[in-house]
This record gives structure tokens, C-alpha cells and sequence, in this order.
């Protein structure tokens, strides 16, 4: 059908008609032929039979054939074929000779006189067996061919305008309710504009059509068709917001289809102490917009929870001893799997790689489990128990560790024995461990006081209590009182306690001279005394 058409638009149209011109012209062209060569062969016919005829009264075969008849039989014969002969010499339809050929027929010259003066009829005949015959319904049938003619251009004539009609005109459907986006594709395809104008509706989703110009009717091609086509609800419109708090998940769902609250979403989230379903929080995302004055436009977020998550145990757990930290840490992060890192000295594990884990290879895990693992820190220095050496062999038994040996005044722990050490027995340093320098006492006993009478000077006293016995953990002080003496001035002369041991809390009394006596009257002096 759609090529039949495509013969009607256009150029196509224009070179059909031309086409049946051509053809009407050339069947009109053979129909006048056609008629000439009927009226020659018609005449060669007559003419023939003419020629006969007078051969035939060149003999004689008895009155009949006198010069007078021949003459009386050619004005009678012309009577009869003008009485015969149509008004219009189309109507001759057709002639049938019922006359047989002689064998013998003599052959004679007609005569040139009787040629030159004698023109036979186009229908004339002078055989009596010839008979001319006419159609009576001829003009019948010409009529209703005209008619036929007539009834076929005015057919053909409608069927180009309906070609034309299909050609330049599409019909409308119906497009209300339908997307916008279907309207457009169709008006591209037909070759129709369109015009489309923008309404909020809170009845049709955004760019559903609300109402069209045309309908179910055809428009031409290149016109325009004009659409409503909606925006959804006003974003403007202020909504009164429920009591989330008393809702399900399902009910806010509805309520949100409801009024059309696009800008409210509802999230969903993982909770092990909110039943599944249930209001978890409400936040605007806007923290100048209340929940009094929100309109459709505001964006908001209300969570509901999805209960406790279960996870399936679809993990294999994978070996990780001997291997880096950081691959099991980003396994560990990939899976989601909680991961705990201990760490532990080892003399075969190298620093920084595992040395266990909490969970056995291939076990199946599933995500959000814990795990741990102990990763080597290296070979630990462990520090030892000094009480077991001398102060000599404290240093070289130290493992590695600095050690700094100090002897000290002690009441109750004999000479040479351990006393204490900084850092606790078997404490593991590894090699990123700041190290201490561990201090380490052992005890010079208690303190012995020696006799400083007539060789020392009062200003030596310091030192010598210091470096003796307050520098070594003896608080050993003293006091000095003042005597006449002989003996040079600012010299111990005097002491409460000499050449013995004595606690290391002590406080020792020193007597200095004055230096203001001569040895006579110290003599007498100590006669009187």
C-alpha cells in the first residue's frame, strides 16, 4: 500500500500523470490507425470487386450482362450501398464476403477509362454474396464506454487526492497520561512541531501530558501541536510533617507517596538495638528549615532501621604466618573483618610478619567477625637478674642492655652484696623499644668512720663527709663546736665517734681548736681540770 502511494506525492505524482497521457495519447494514436487501415482495406476491397465486375461485363453471358444492365446494376448497386452506408463511418463494425474464388477466373485489364471516372464507395460492392453488416448497440456502447472513461478519472482522480490526503496528514493519538518523552519521539517521526507547556500538577507525575490541542484527529504534516505536560507537585507547597517516631517503615513509605515528598528520604541502616521497621532518627538537611515551615522543595532524611545484620560464612580464611603485616591487614579491610594486631618478640620470626593467628586456615568466616594476630617485633634483649653477679660481672652480663653499676652504704645488706636494680627482671626491649641505661647497686656494708683528729682541717670536712659517705647512700652529717686548743687554729681536735662503724643516719659531733693556748698553760690547765 505504501508504495501505491508513494506514486501520488511529489515528483512521483507528476510523472504518473505524464505517464498516463503518454498512454492515452498512444492508444488514441493506434485506435486512428487502426480506423485508416480498416478504411484502406475496405476500399482496396471495393475496388477489387469493381474491377471484377467489369472483366465480367467485358463477356458476355446473355442479356443479363448487356452494356445497359451493367450500367442499370452500378447506379442500382450505388443506391443500395448510400442506402446502406452509416452517417458516420465509424459505425461500420465489421464486413464477412461469403463469395468463393473461382479457380479459372479470367485475368482482364480493367479499364483505364472506367479507372479514371468510376471511384467506388468505401462500403460499395457490386458482389451480390457480400453482405455488409452494422452493430445496432454501437452507440450504446460508446456511451457507456464515456461513462466507464469518465467514472475511472473521477476514481483515479479521488484516489491521488486520498494519496496526497494520507501523504501530508498523520492522525493525533491520544497522549494524555503518557510521557512526554513519547510525544516527542512521535512528532519527530511524523514531521509535526510541537509545543510543549510546563504546569504544576499534583495529580501527574513530572512530564506525564495533562492536556492536548489535538485528539484522535488528523493534523497536516509541519503544523503545530501543543502540549500540557506537568511538573509534578509544587515544590513551594508547605507540608505538614507526621510523628515519624510512631511510624513503621512501610507507613512513611506511604506517606511520602502520598504527598509526594521527593526531597524526603528514607534510609535504612543496620541497627543492634532498634528492632527491624522501626523510626531510628529525623534530620533536614537545612538546619535553618524547621519541621513547622518545611515545604516539598526541602531535603530531609528519615532512618529506619533494618535490624541486627547477619552475614553468611562464605569467607576462607587464609594462612598469614611467616607473612607481612600489612597483607593481612588489607585482606582484612577488603572483607570486612575486624582485625586486631598483637605484638610479641620471637628469635625466629622475622620483625614486622605474623607469628600466629587467632583463626586456622580455610576456616569460613563471615564479614564483621573478629580476628587477631601476633606479629613479630624481633629478637627482645631480656634484662637479667643482677643479684645472681658481682658488681665486676654486672656489665658484661647486661645482654646488650646499658648498665650502670653503683655500690652503696647499707645497714643491712652485707659488703658486696646485690641491693636492687632500675628496670624489673626478664623485661623484653625490642629493636624500635627505646632502651634505658638500667642502674644496678650492690652495698659497701656499713660505714666506717675514721679517726680525723690533728690531721684535718675544719674546711676539708665537706669533701670528706661527701665523698666518703653521702656520695656512696650514707646520711652521715656532722656538727662542729669550737675549743681552746694549743693546736693550730681550725684543727679537728676533737670527735664523738672515730675508728668504728656506725649507722648510716648519723650525725657526728667535731671539735675545732681556737688555736688561742700555750702549751704551758694548757699544762696548768689541765692540772686544774
Amino acid at each position: 500500500m505504501s508504495d501505491f502511494l508513494s506514486n501520488f506525492s511529489g515528483d512521483n505524482y507528476e510523472k504518473t500523470r505524464q505517464q498516463k497521457i503518454e498512454q492515452k495519447d498512444k492508444l488514441n494514436k493506434q485506435e486512428s490507425t487502426k480506423k485508416i487501415k480498416l478504411e484502406k482495406r475496405s476500399i482496396n476491397k471495393d475496388k477489387t470487386t469493381l474491377d471484377q465486375d467489369k472483366n465480367h461485363s467485358e463477356v458476355s453471358y446473355g442479356p443479363q450482362n448487356s452494356p445497359n444492365n451493367t450500367a442499370n446494376s452500378i447506379k442500382q448497386n450505388e443506391t443500395i450501398s448510400k442506402a446502406t452506408e452509416p452517417e458516420n463511418p465509424e459505425e461500420l463494425i465489421y464486413t464477412k464476403k461469403r463469395s468463393k474464388k473461382k479457380k479459372y477466373e479470367p485475368k482482364h485489364e480493367p479499364m483505364k477509362e472506367q479507372e479514371s471516372t468510376v471511384v467506388a464507395p468505401v462500403n460499395e460492392s457490386k458482389n451480390p454474396e457480400e453482405v455488409i453488416e452494422t452493430d445496432p448497440t454501437y452507440k450504446k456502447k460508446q456511451i457507456r464506454k464515456k461513462i466507464y472513461i469518465g467514472l475511472g478519472s473521477l476514481a483515479a482522480v479521488s484516489l491521488l487526492y486520498f494519496g496526497y490526503y494520507q501523504m501530508t496528514h498523520v492522525k493525533v493519538p491520544d497522549f494524555e497520561g503518557k510521557e512526554l518523552s513519547e510525544v516527542r519521539e512521535w512528532t519527530t517521526e511524523n514531521g509535526v512541531k510541537l509545543q510543549v507547556e510546563q504546569k504544576y500538577n499534583f495529580d501527574k507525575e513530572a512530564n506525564v501530558i495533562i492536556h492536548q490541542t489535538v485528539k484522535n484527529k488528523k493534523i497536516k504534516k509541519g503544523k503545530e501541536l501543543v502540549v500540557d505536560a506537568s511538573l509534578g507537585a509544587d515544590p513551594e507547597e508547605a507540608v505538614s510533617l507526621p510523628d515519624f517516631k510512631a511510624m513503621k517503615l512501610k507507613d512513611a513509605k506511604n506517606w511520602i507517596s502520598e504527598q509526594k515528598a521527593d526531597n524526603l528520604a528514607i534510609i535504612e541502616e543496620y541497627s543492634d538495638k532498634v528492632a527491624a521497621g522501626d523510626y531510628i532518627k529525623f534530620e533536614i538537611t537545612n538546619k535553618d528549615v524547621k519541621a513547622e515551615n518545611y515545604k516539598r522543595k526541602d531535603k530531609a532524611k528519615v532512618y529506619f532501621s533494618k535490624g541486627k545484620e547477619v552475614f553468611e560464612k562464605d569467607i576462607s580464611m587464609p594462612d598469614f604466618t611467616g607473612k607481612p603485616k600489612e597483607e593481612a591487614t588489607e585482606w582484612a579491610k577488603k572483607n570486612e573483618i575486624t582485625l586486631k594486631v598483637d605484638e610479641a618478640d620471637s628469635d625466629k620470626v622475622e620483625s614486622g610478619k605474623v607469628i600466629s593467628q587467632s583463626i586456622g586456615k580455610d576456616t569460613k568466616v563471615a564479614k564483621k567477625e573478629s580476628m587477631s594476630i601476633t606479629v613479630s617485633t624481633g629478637k627482645a634483649l631480656i634484662v637479667p637478674d643482677f643479684s645472681q653477679f658481682t658488681a665486676e660481672e654486672a656489665e658484661s652480663k647486661a645482654n646488650g642492655l646499658q648498665v650502670q653499676v653503683k655500690q652503696l652504704f647499707n645497714d643491712e645488706v652485707p659488703y658486696g652484696r646485690f641491693i636492687s636494680q632500675s628496670v624489673e627482671i626478664g623485661k623484653k626491649y625490642t629493636e624500635k623499644d627505646e632502651k634505658p641505661v638500667i642502674q644496678v647497686v650492690y652495698s659497701f656494708g656499713k660505714p666506717y668512720i675514721k679517726d680525723l683528729r690533728d690531721s684535718t682541717l675544719e674546711g676539708d670536712l665537706q669533701k670528706i663527709f661527701y665523698d666518703e659517705y653521702q656520695s656512696k647512700g650514707a646520711n652521715i652529717t656532722y656538727q662542729v663546736y669550737y675549743v681552746d686548743s694549743t693546736v693550730t687554729k681550725g684543727t679537728v681536735v676533737k670527735m664523738s665517734q672515730y675508728n668504728e662503724f656506725i649507722p648510716i643516719n648519723s650525725v657526728v659531733q667535731i671539735g675545732i681548736s681556737k688555736g688561742n693556748l700555750k702549751a704551758e698553760e694548757n699544762k696548768s690547765s689541765d692540772k686544774e681540770g
